[in-house]
């Protein structure tokens, strides 16, 4: 018997080895798993963060209208793109474009609704999202992202930011909108600040308060 034990020795520290190798690579795993996730967490947090910066338009600021504006008959809005009064069918959709809007649609026999230079203030701004297909999906950190068929939603969202604004000279007077529809090059943002000036151009005029 005696001649075994140094043999069971053997064994039982080859045994007692290979159990240590195996919880070292697990532990390693596991820190490598926790280290991963980490990374991801703070990507998703900067994608995050870069998702929440937005055009500096001020509610306080001044809209000042420096040419007289005519609403189409039966329309409730007059379309700006370059600096220059447009239909919305000639409008370039994949660059920023902007729209006065009407508390009311221009009604037929009634007279002609337009908007008259001077100035209004914001009193909201509003941002939104408007899908114009189906099956798309938004996450927070990462945008938007391809539905279950397989096609890419992001290309039918238009961004929008809207001013709403007063006057107690042009109380039919609405809002300020400023829009333009996502691509697929990932540009999913909303129209910048000097994105709205170059579309309004000399037109219409955005001062800081």
């Amino acid at each position: 018997m005696e001649t075994h034990i140094p043999n069971m020795g053997l064994n039982l520290t080859r045994l007692l080895r290979k159990q240590f190798m195996k919880t070292s690579h697990l532990i390693i795993r596991t820190i490598l798993a926790v280290a991963g996730m980490a990374i991801i967490i703070s990507g998703c947090s900067a994608s995050l963060k870069n998702s929440m910066v937005r055009p500096a338009v001020s509610p306080a600021a001044i809209v000042q209208v420096n040419q007289q504006l005519e609403i189409p008959n039966g329309k409730a809005r007059v379309y700006i793109q370059d600096g220059a009064v447009t239909t919305w069918r000639n409008i370039d959709k994949w660059s920023t474009y902007c729209s006065v809007l009407m508390q009311q649609k221009h009604a037929s026999g009634e007279p002609k609704l337009s908007v008259l230079p001077g100035q209004f203030k914001i009193t909201k701004v509003i941002e939104s999202e408007d899908g114009l297909g189906t099956g798309r999906t938004y996450v927070a950190s990462l945008g938007w992202i391809i539905d279950a068929k397989g096609y890419d939603r992001s290309v039918h969202v238009i961004f929008g930011v809207e001013m709403r604004l007063s006057s107690a000279d042009q109380p039919g007077v609405r809002a300020l909108i400023c829009e333009k529809r996502a691509d697929n090059l990932g540009h999913y943002n909303y129209p910048t600040l000097a994105e709205i000036k170059t579309a309004l151009g000399d037109t219409i005029e955005i001062k800081s308060p």
